[in-house]
């Protein structure tokens, strides 16, 4: 599979939400995950209710306050808790997909660029996608005219691998 991904696009703090994107919702420093938006969805956690149609428009790197209910401990203020609304680069991305397989963080996925020496234009050939945590930081390190061209041996990891680097595109 050939991994998409074009930095060309606007800076995430130009870029508005839409419908389809995916948003990693920072809740606090330990706890964040990523999110498909749907006007009609809704999410709820310790801090609130947040509906997605209010994050419709908004720029990534956002604070959005829960849409009612009680939120964070004792309800500390009547409309509730907090989210930021962040764009999913390969450093968040590592820490939020779920570890199908040992992956490598950020440190380590550093130092693996810096020795195969990629730069913009290189052509990289991974053996084992995994959950795709180096994939995505091998495709920024080498786009926008690079390429990327990973594979895995196990069809359902490679298959849910497929889905989540599209959605990283």
């Amino acid at each position: 599979m050939m991994v998409p991904l074009d930095p060309c696009n606007k800076p995430t703090s130009q870029r508005r939400i839409t419908e389809g994107d995916t948003v990693v919702v920072y809740e606090r420093h330990d706890s964040m995950r990523a999110v498909t938006v749907s006007a009609a969805g809704v999410l709820q956690n310790r801090f609130g209710v947040f509906r997605h149609a209010d994050w419709l428009g908004r720029h990534f790197g956002s604070k959005v306050f829960s849409s009612g209910g009680v939120g964070g401990k004792g309800g500390r203020k009547a409309g509730g808790g907090f989210v930021h609304l962040l764009a999913p680069t390969p450093e968040l991305w590592t820490l939020v997909l779920s570890h199908r397989t040992q992956i490598l963080y950020i440190a380590d996925i550093s130092l693996v660029v810096a020795y195969l020496e990629l730069v913009p234009g290189c052509v990289v050939l991974e053996s084992g996608t995994g959950s795709g945590s180096l994939t995505t930081s091998l495709a920024r390190a080498v786009a926008p005219h690079g390429r990327v061209y990973t594979f895995d041996f196990h069809d359902q990891r490679a298959d849910s691998a497929r889905k989540i680097l599209r959605r990283m595109a």
